[in-house]
């Protein structure tokens, strides 16, 4: 055989061994939603695809919920069968987490993101600062930027709304008051969702869905609905969806949520409050829960007013569901 046949061949056989190595290599991708079965993973594709857990992947873990939504993780999809696999998840930068159940150490609702928007309504559904005070806890555990939206505006006056706004911004959360009958606050939303992963969060009923639909009217997506194009007929959804927006980034639709105990120990709840750290460590006795102790530093701070009757009675709440 003459050499440049040799070398052709040679060449040939080397581009195939590459081609054949480089689909065997596992790609990432980012979970977008969840169902009982199977897990929709955006890889830049134009539609997500369909994968499973391989069946050791959390061998000897018996917790369900391995996986949440927006975690990245390495999955094969050079495979005969109609679904990759999920190799392995990637180390989370975030996480919103919940207590969900005795026996079950968390319940890890959206991964990765960066902003948590807590819609809050002030009338139907009345404003509940405990729920609020919850969902703040719970950005400070896993690392996210709390965003507190006062949704229906119009149903309310500005003696009702100034308080709150106040109080909230006092504490270092970013605060934006809405209206969708008067298109109030929807053009900061609008841009503060840009190019971000976020996550809308809220008490059932207080108008998340109706936010989206007046910021994106021409998203051919709307939160609260299910894609039936799963490639296994329909599935219930049981977790969080995330949703690319048009102007780039992302938010996650989450279900309404009626009581929320976020994941962290009682002991290290009052870190969490942020207006409580300039205080601790002063109290007469180590391990103090704020509650019953006597010579208090935080039991002091909220009889001077330097801490306010309702955030320490959320904390109280909070320590006693813990």
């Amino acid at each position: 055989m003459k050499i440049e046949q040799k070398e052709k061949i040679s060449s040939s056989n080397r581009k195939t061994e590459q081609h054949a190595f480089q689909r065997k290599l596992p790609q990432t991708g980012t979970v977008l939603r969840r169902t009982k079965s199977f897990y929709y993973v955006n890889v830049g594709e134009a539609e997500p695809r369909l994968c499973r857990i391989r069946g050791n992947l959390f061998q000897g873990n018996l917790h369900k919920n391995k996986i949440a939504v927006g975690d990245e993780v390495e999955i094969d999809l050079n495979v005969a069968e109609d679904a990759g696999w999920i190799l392995s998840v990637l180390p989370r930068r975030t996480k919103l987490a919940r207590r969900p159940a005795i026996g079950i150490p968390e319940q890890i609702l959206v991964s990765n993101a960066e902003t948590l928007l807590i819609v809050a309504s002030l009338r139907n559904p009345p404003f509940r600062a405990g729920l609020v005070d919850r969902f703040l806890v719970a950005a400070s555990c896993g690392g996210l930027e709390p965003l507190l939206i006062l949704s229906k505006a119009d149903l309310s006056n500005e003696a009702e709304i100034a308080p709150i706004k106040e109080h909230y911004s006092a504490l270092g959360c970013t605060v934006l008051v809405t209206s969708i009958p008067d298109s109030k606050g929807l053009d900061s939303l609008r841009e503060l969702l840009r190019k971000r992963i976020s996550v809308l969060s809220g008490h059932s009923g207080v108008g998340k869905s109706s936010l989206i639909a007046a910021l994106f009217p021409d998203w051919e997506i709307r939160i609260g609905q299910v894609s039936k194009k799963s490639g296994k007929g329909r599935h219930t959804t049981i977790m969080a969806e995330m949703f690319p927006l048009p102007q780039g980034g992302f938010i996650v639709d989450t279900p309404g949520i009626r009581e929320f105990a976020p994941l962290v120990k009682p002991e290290e709840l009052d870190k969490h409050f942020v207006e409580f750290i300039t205080f601790l460590g002063q109290c007469k006795f180590k391990g103090c829960s704020h509650r019953h102790e006597p010579q208090c530093n935080i039991k002091e701070a909220v009889t001077e007013e330097k801490i306010t009757e309702q955030r320490y009675r959320s904390y109280c709440s909070l320590y006693d569901s813990l």
